[in-house]
């Protein structure tokens, strides 16, 4: 009767094994895990430096540099699939965690080597190629932030617990690509390149974050699996080693999370401030050029056009700006004509229809000096517009004339006729700036330049502070 009355009780305990187990060995790293001595072989085979790995290295080092030259995402993907740098940082990581202090110092050696080799090969691509700008590919690789910390952690864990398979699976290349080793330190060449001391450090901070953490994240789990201790370390040392693990860590870590916090900052304050101004426009009918947003001191700066006043505009935008939890903002918002409103801006442009009328007016022979008059009020108008719509810009030019150019030097050379015969009647203008535009801002422009100015044949080149006198960009 005992016995019975026992049945009914153990079921559903027998169930809940059941299911823990399931679900154990569903998630259990020992399910497919190789030997523990293929494991070793393998970490050890890839963490040596041979001839045929440093040829590699120098290879993917060049195609990633023309990769983010050119801003080709899929060019940097390739070579970070055949980098070999992923082998030694998983090989320094290992080490700690078997207390193989020969293997830890053979991959900090061969790290050392494969980035100075690195920096080598892509400053040198760098300094000799025709293309100087920093596109965006290079640009994102020189401010890493806490999110870099957590992409190196799990790719990290990733790349060391598919490496322990029995089978190798496609989890090694995806590694390769998420944690981007490669795009860093190419970034860092073309900073000592062009001596940008700022790129150098935001782009080997980002390189040092994805060894560190790849290299915790193998020791971590290469605990889990309880691989076998391969070197000997007394106490003392196997506390010392944790101490500089630990330390190195937090030294990596805390700067990335201040950067992340600023970045996180920045993207709420510029959020808050496109919605409070895409409601606005709404309201009062007027659109916006252009907007510059800056966090750190809270302000907002509009170039619009369009109906509305700008003081009332600046009023509205600050209140609401308040409202919406921006303490003390900063609003700025200028009209595209040079004016501070559209009533304003409407009664000089009357006044400019008026006086070329006038002028229209005059005897027949006197109609080129009416047409030059004309071209050069529309010249002034555009300048001064483009400096509203750029007040960063430290020169401006804007001019019409005949306009000749060739890539070919003999072909200029041999043919002095073709100024006559291939020359241009365009709108040119020229712009020098601190800070490079983006490719989106350049078309922008043009497109602008073409609809203001009536004319589809327009020439802009761009000339950036840190380059040369007359080095400049259509």
């Amino acid at each position: 009767m005992n016995k019975n009355n026992n049945l009914p009780t153990n079921e559903p305990e027998s169930a809940d094994n059941k299911a823990a187990a399931a679900l154990k060995d569903v998630f259990s790293l020992h399910h497919d895990q190789a030997h523990p001595d293929k494991i070793d072989a393998a970490v050890r085979a890839n963490v040596r430096v041979s001839g045929t790995n440093m040829w590699v290295l120098i290879f993917a080092i060049a195609i990633a540099s023309i990769g983010l030259n050119v801003n080709s995402t899929a060019v940097v993907i390739g070579a970070m699939l055949i980098s070999p740098l992923m082998g030694p940082i998983v090989g320094m990581g290992y080490g700690a965690a078997v207390g193989d202090v020969a293997l830890i110092r053979m991959a900090w050696r061969n790290i050392a080597v494969f980035v100075v080799i690195s920096l080598i090969t892509a400053t040198l691509y760098f300094l000799i190629t025709p293309l100087q700008q920093a596109q965006s590919e290079l640009l994102a690789r020189t401010q890493p932030t806490l999110w870099d910390v957590l992409i190196a952690f799990f790719g990290g864990s990733a790349g060391i617990v598919a490496a322990t398979r029995k089978e190798a699976g496609n989890a090694v290349p995806g590694v390769a690509i998420a944690t981007a080793l490669m795009p860093p330190l190419c970034t860092a060449g073309y900073a000592l390149a062009h001596g940008k001391w700022d790129y150098f450090f935001g782009a080997f901070y980002l390189f040092s974050i994805n060894c560190v953490f790849i290299a915790f994240a193998t020791l971590i789990f290469v605990k889990l699996l309880k691989l076998p201790r391969r070197g000997l370390v007394t106490d003392g040392k196997r506390l010392l080693h944790r101490v500089v693990i630990t330390a190195v860590i937090a030294a990596v870590m805390v700067p990335s999370a201040y950067l992340a916090a600023g970045l996180v900052r920045q993207e709420l304050f510029n959020t808050t401030a496109n919605q409070v101004v895409q409601e606005l426009q709404k309201q009062e009918g007027f659109y916006v050029l252009r907007s510059t947003f800056d966090h750190r001191k809270q302000t907002v700066g509009l170039i619009i056009n369009g109906t509305g006043n700008t003081e009332k505009i600046t009023a509205l935008l600050t209140r609401k700006l308040n409202d919406a939890g921006v303490r003390e903002p900063q609003v700025r918002v200028l009209y595209a004509g040079g004016s501070h409103s559209l009533e304003q801006a409407k009664a000089e442009l009357e006044k400019t229809i008026r006086a070329n009328a006038e002028r229209y007016s005059q005897p027949q022979n006197d109609a080129e000096a009416v047409l030059a008059a004309g071209q050069a009020v529309r010249e002034t108008d555009l300048l001064a517009e483009i400096r509203v719509q750029f007040p960063e810009a430290t020169g401006v030019f804007v001019g019409r004339g005949a306009l000749w150019q060739t890539e070919n030097a003999a072909e200029a050379a041999a043919s002095l006729a073709a100024v006559n015969t291939e020359a241009d009647e365009g709108l040119t203008v020229w712009l020098r700036l601190s800070e490079p535009l983006s490719e989106k801002e350049q078309s922008r422009l043009r497109a602008w330049l073409k609809q203001r100015s009536g004319n589809p044949d327009v020439h802009v080149f761009l000339q950036y502070a840190a380059e040369p006198s007359g080095q400049s960009h259509e």
